[in-house]
């Protein structure tokens, strides 16, 4: 009844039965003879043809019953590696492009380590939506991301780091636009920075679809403060290196804070202070997102544990050693 079902999650995905044959490695004819004999045997349609593939209703009834009997599929191989105490396998890990960088390199490592026959692929995406679709798709087993961008109700959320943001900006802005109170105002600034007294400083911002822009714009509206955005850029890893070339101040979140604080070690350019918000400040929480009732094999779970071990490293990082 459900024989060769990746068939159809092919046909479902490309939307078009010579790109899903080239997929799969079969050819058009045994692809849409496959699909012929399918909704034979249901005696119902589960694609419309025209202009291109999309799922019926009934097609996407199918669709979603497979892709539980693909879940199942691989429960069945997750639990029987552990059975057999299996030192072989993969897994693939996703997450945004920013945190990639500083996460994952340490991240392989460790786990190779622990698991060197098994194969971790790490993936990033800009966009966290489809970074959780693809876990729903069972294309990613796992994903780490803002809980704010998550909403589907398949996923299971796992807590793995409370951030705050932080206001990043040079010794030598401070000194331009701040000159008749520097170098006090760097005390003063280190117990909280009131972003009232920055609306004249140029920033440096992520772009509106990012989490770390809508939550600064919520937190400005609600004081009514206005700042001077005089660039827009979608590597958050990159805001804090314009402004160590005093290009505009910017923010970040608990995770990228080491970043600044090695780019005050190098010392190639200006000084970097890093303020906490005055008040309640910005938070985020990151989240371990995976796939609801999907059971992971013992280098899984290893997996998880060693993701929570390294996010927790961030917190409260300023109180660590600049």
């Amino acid at each position: 009844m459900f024989n060769n079902y990746h068939y159809f999650i092919a046909l479902a995905d490309e939307g078009n039965i010579s790109k899903a044959a080239r997929r799969l490695f079969i050819s058009h004819q045994c692809l849409s003879r496959y699909l012929k004999n399918l909704e034979q045997e249901y005696k119902v349609a589960f694609f419309d043809r025209t202009p291109k593939l999309t799922l019926t209703p009934a097609g996407q009834v199918y669709l979603d019953t497979i892709r539980q009997m693909q879940l199942l599929e691989e429960n069945l191989d997750s639990q029987l590696d552990d059975i057999r105490q299996a030192k072989r396998g993969s897994i693939v890990f996703g997450t945004t492009d920013g945190r990639y960088r500083i996460l994952v390199p340490d991240l392989l490592a460790q786990f190779k380590q622990l698991y060197p026959g098994v194969v971790l692929e790490a993936q990033s995406n800009s966009d966290s939506k489809k970074l959780s679709e693809r876990v729903l798709e069972g294309e990613l087993d796992m994903v780490l991301l803002n809980k704010s961008d998550i909403s589907s109700k398949q996923l299971v959320l796992q807590p793995v780091l409370d951030e705050q943001m932080y206001l990043i900006i040079s010794d030598n802005m401070l000194k331009t636009y701040f000159p008749n109170r520097y170098p006090q105002c760097i005390s003063e600034f280190s117990h909280g920075a009131n972003l009232a007294q920055f609306q004249h400083v140029p920033f440096v911002m992520g772009r509106k679809h990012l989490v770390s822009r809508r939550s600064l714009e919520d937190y400005c509206q609600a004081r009514q403060i206005q700042l001077n955005c005089v660039m827009e850029l979608g590597q958050l890893d990159l805001h804090s290196m314009m402004t160590a070339r005093d290009y505009a101040a910017s923010f970040c979140w608990s995770m990228f804070v080491p970043a600044v604080q090695q780019l005050n070690r190098e010392g190639q350019f200006s000084h970097l202070h890093i303020f906490p918000m005055k008040g309640e400040g910005i938070t985020n929480q990151l989240v371990l997102v995976t796939r609801k009732g999907k059971i992971f094999p013992a280098y899984g779970r290893a997996l998880i544990r060693l993701i929570k071990e390294n996010c927790g490293g961030f917190a409260d990082p300023i109180l660590k050693a600049d």
